[in-house]
């Protein structure tokens, strides 16, 4: 008896030990110019420098939130943003960069819309896509130029569980407002 009850302790504590070696957590989010709610049960996987965030693991869902200086180009295409650009017209260039990535496949736009963020002009995106091994997923995209400045917000899931997160998302999108600016 005194065998079985040691043996339970040690299998605990190991437990207890592997759950905290990866503890789910927010504390490394990298320092931005923007602000969001973000909902009970995301957290950021450890490894990622993004501001990245997931509730399920990255592959099965996640929102993704970035800022880039327009005048860079995009790996795939070479094209740039610029100042003044309608928001449909920095889709194409969103939506173009994406088609041309060798990773995508089967890229379908489902929805391509002005959309506003925080109170910018902007474009709203739904997609669909394969990636090499086969999985499908669909992607919704939030897109705005503000000074100097590209702001983007999307969640991607696992096609099969897009609706799952999706209010989540959604209170995140409202809740998303720049500061220092």
């Amino acid at each position: 008896m005194k065998k079985l009850v040691l043996l339970l302790m040690a299998v605990c504590l190991i437990g207890g030990c592997a759950s905290a070696a990866y503890k789910r957590s927010l504390e490394d989010l990298p320092k931005t110019d923007f602000s969001v709610e973000i909902p009970d049960g995301w957290w950021k996987p450890q490894y990622i420098k993004r501001y990245l965030i997931t509730k399920d693991g990255a592959f099965q869902q996640y929102v993704l939130i970035q800022q880039r200086p327009i005048d860079r180009p995009f790996k795939k295409t070479r094209k740039k943003l610029r100042r003044g650009m309608l928001p449909l017209e920095s889709a194409k260039v969103i939506t173009d960069e994406i088609a041309a990535d060798r990773n995508i496949m089967n890229f379908s736009i489902l929805e391509n819309n002005p959309a506003a963020v925080d109170g910018h002009a902007g474009f709203k995106i739904l997609f669909s896509y394969r990636d090499k091994n086969g999985a499908a997923y669909k992607t919704l995209y939030y897109g705005f130029i503000h000074g100097d400045s590209f702001f983007n917000i999307r969640y991607a899931a696992a096609r099969q569980n897009y609706d799952k997160d999706l209010a989540d998302f959604n209170r995140i999108l409202r809740s998303f407002k720049l500061v220092n600016r």
